[in-house]
């Protein structure tokens, strides 16, 4: 065999891997990204799900002192529970990290399994994984997989499985709302009893929660709130990535090449209405990445391209390493500055202190410690957490009035007198951390990660 032969076989070999070697690998990177990585609505996630085992369903918000009364619409209820179920009594964080990197590989391996491009999966999984961890957004992951499965499978009777599906989805992630426009595109792409049948079965279920319609509301309120579209990092629109991008190309290319239809046809899909939601807001590109796979997969597998020449073999060759090193560099880019102590960036020795020595008053705490400190030192209620961006009340927006404390010191004063707010958990080095000790505020503890415990 000449060399260029050698080299075109081995890049074949590795273009299409081998699948239990490729689903393994996915499956430790998204067990890595989970171990080492602590999301910061982690704590509250396990602390809601241990007030439900205990109390019930809450009805308005039990973590802070500024909207006690606010009617809290717990939209990720069922996955709370069960994190807090294996959490406590099945081995911890470990167990969990498991959990959630076999619900992401399974959720990739759902759409590819049958597809020989094992290595289009692989970068697929790469752009997925900046998002993976023990996070909610998990299980859109995994019921945007089954419910696409369900829809597009050539046996005709496992669609009346996707009501439950819907029904399990409703309960654990407020995107569920992304399922039902799905099976409504669906349906109007072809008007069938059994698709609208499926549609409005799928649309009752959806009810079926201890919210109710409530949970219209609080997807309504969470995807029209302005103040979350601009200060929360994953609801920020017009974020460009290039994986994303080269993802997208591949894309609208085996649509072009692959499809016989009219050319605008060809684009009319679902997947397209995701992708110009992505530039609306980065979570979205999850869903887009998902629901487009089946479409980057079946067109690659329909292409057919003479590669005899040793100049094809050559640039073969050279795309297959190509991919490799861009999946590389995407793995590497996840993973650059990670610490294997996953609180690292997080206030333990300050939540240690606050257990010990409660404050005199109320905590005001930065945004991104909310979670944490709701977890490690139970019953200390904050101005604001992670659940809380969209919240308002009487005209009033809790993320804008959080802002609003660290940038204008007359509301400051009042805001604190009025909460009777006595100690500040926030960065040494930033400037409202320096602010506040301008003011008279004194450190009492100190973090590693540069972050103090500030008290009147």
């Amino acid at each position: 065999m000449s060399p260029i032969n050698t080299w075109y076989a081995r890049a074949c070999r590795l273009y299409l891997l081998n699948s239990p070697i490729l689903y393994g690998f996915i499956f430790v990177l998204f067990f890595v990204k989970s171990f080492f990585s602590l999301d910061p609505d982690f704590g509250w996630h396990l602390a809601s799900g241990q007030y439900i085992l205990e109390h019930g369903i809450p009805h308005h918000d039990i973590y802070s002192y500024t909207m006690p009364m606010f009617p809290w619409i717990h939209h990720e209820w069922l996955a709370d529970v069960g994190n807090y179920l294996i959490y406590h009594y099945l081995g911890g964080y470990f167990t969990l990290s498991v959990v959630y990197a076999a619900m992401w590989t399974t959720a990739v391996w759902l759409l590819a399994r049958l597809t020989k491009h094992r290595l289009l999966v692989l970068f697929a999984a790469t752009l997925l994984l900046p998002f993976a961890g023990i996070r909610a957004i998990t299980w859109t992951a995994l019921l945007s997989s089954v419910l696409i499965v369900l829809c597009q499978s050539r046996r005709p009777k496992v669609i009346y499985f996707v009501p439950a599906v819907i029904l399990l989805w409703a309960n654990v992630h407020g995107s569920f709302v992304v399922g039902i426009l799905y099976l409504l595109w669906r349906w109007l792409a072809k008007r069938s009893v059994v698709n609208i049948s499926i549609l409005l079965a799928s649309l009752l279920v959806t009810f079926i929660t201890p919210y109710g319609v409530g949970m219209y509301v609080e997807v309504l309120r969470t995807t029209t709130d302005n103040s979350l579209h601009v200060n929360i990092a994953e609801w920020l629109p017009l974020q460009p990535s290039v994986g994303v991008g080269i993802f997208a190309g591949i894309w609208v290319a085996v649509l072009f090449l692959t499809k016989k239809s009219v050319l605008w046809k060809r684009f009319l899909r679902f997947e397209a209405i995701l992708l110009v939601m992505s530039f609306t807001s980065a979570r979205h590109t999850v869903l887009f990445l998902l629901f487009a796979l089946p479409a980057v997969l079946s067109g690659a597998n329909g292409l057919r391209l003479p590669i005899k020449t040793v100049a094809a073999k050559r640039l073969a060759t050279g795309l297959v390493a190509l991919f490799v090193f861009i999946c590389i560099l995407f793995i590497g880019k996840t993973f650059k500055g990670y610490s294997f102590d996953r609180e690292a960036a997080y206030p333990k020795a300050i939540a240690a202190t606050l257990l010990e020595v409660p404050c005199d008053g109320n905590v005001f705490a930065h945004y991104n410690y909310g979670g944490y400190l709701i977890w490690k030192v139970p019953g200390e209620q904050l101005f604001i957490d992670g659940r809380m961006p969209s919240w308002g009340l009487d005209g009033q927006n809790i993320m804008e009035n959080y802002l609003r404390v660290t940038k204008d010191s007359a509301y400051r004063a009042e805001a604190f007198s009025r909460y009777n707010v006595r100690c500040v958990v926030w960065n040494r080095s930033d400037s409202f951390g320096k602010t506040l000790q301008r003011e008279g505020w004194s450190v009492v503890e100190s973090d590693k990660n540069g972050t103090v415990l500030l008290r009147r």
